[in-house]
Formats: structure tokens, sequence, C-alpha cells
């Protein structure tokens, strides 16, 4: 018998195709994989600023000697439901009325930021929570949690908590 058969070509074609769909499908969830920790990375750093800006606010209100929660948790409104966000680059501190907003990213300058550039994936949401029952004056949970959706995946949450006092 000289050349192939149908099933011979369809064999080899179909070995062929598996050879390159494996590899193929490897790269890609490799590829989305590397998407997701990125974008795990900048939610970190983000909610990490966010903690930092108000335990320095905090410091900074101690230091002026005024009240230790001046700013974050009446005008600045982290203890309602809804939280607040910070924008460390101006240096303020917001009440969300609903929904906290996208932080956005300002290309020029490589800064996340609450006032200009580009809306990103993430949102930042900064609660300030009572400790305790009945809850303790000299005490305040601060929770950071950044919220992101992948292109096609769930939504997924950085959340760092620490704990401040007034000393």
């Amino acid at each position: 018998m000289k050349g192939f058969s149908l099933l011979e070509t369809i064999v080899a074609i179909s070995i062929l195709v598996l050879g390159i769909l494996g590899p193929l499908a490897v790269a890609t969830q490799a590829l989305s994989r590397a998407s997701i920790t990125e974008n795990e990375i900048i939610a970190y750093n983000l909610a990490e600023e966010g903690l930092e800006f108000i335990i320095n606010k905090k410091e900074s209100n101690s230091f002026s000697n005024i009240s230790w929660l001046t700013g974050i948790d009446g005008s600045g409104g982290c203890h309602n439901a809804n939280g607040c966000y910070v924008d460390a680059l101006n240096g303020t501190i917001t009440g969300c009325s609903s929904t906290c907003p996208f932080v956005k990213f300002d290309s020029s300058s490589g800064i996340y930021n609450n006032v200009s550039g580009t809306d990103t994936i993430f949102i930042r949401r900064v609660l300030l929570e009572p400790v305790g029952s009945p809850p303790a004056s000299d005490e305040r949970r601060l929770r950071v949690i950044v919220s992101w959706s992948e292109r096609f995946g769930p939504t997924r949450n950085v959340i760092l908590t620490h704990h401040i006092f007034n000393n």
C-alpha cells in the first residue's frame, strides 16, 4: 500500500493538535496566574498604604495634643458602615457614601491615588471598629479591605487588620 489511509491521517493530525494544545493550555494558565499574582501584590501594597496612613494620622493627632481619632472617625467617616477611603498623595480621609470609589493610577507619575489618573480595578475601603463589649474607649480595630474583580474570575479581597490604641 502506498500513501496514508484516511484513518492514519486523522490519527496523525489528532496527535499533532494535542501536542500543540497541551503546552498552549499550560502557557495560558501561567499567564492568567501571573496577572492574578500581580493584582494581589498591588492590592496588598494599597492595603498597607491605607493602614500606615491611618496609623500615621492617629500618631500625628497624639503629637499635636488633639483627640487621637480627629479626622478619622467623624469627618473622615471611617466609623460608618460604608467606611472611608484614604488618599495618601493628598493627605485626605473621606467617608464613602454607599461604596468607595475606584483607586486611580496616574501613569505619568506611577502613583495610585483618588484624584487624578485612570480608574483601576481596585477599591480600597477603611473601617474603624470598636473593640469589646462594651466597647473600649481607647482601642479600635482598623481594617483595610482592597477589592477587585479579575477579568474572568470572582471578586477577590486583601484584608489587613491592626489594632490602634489611644496612648
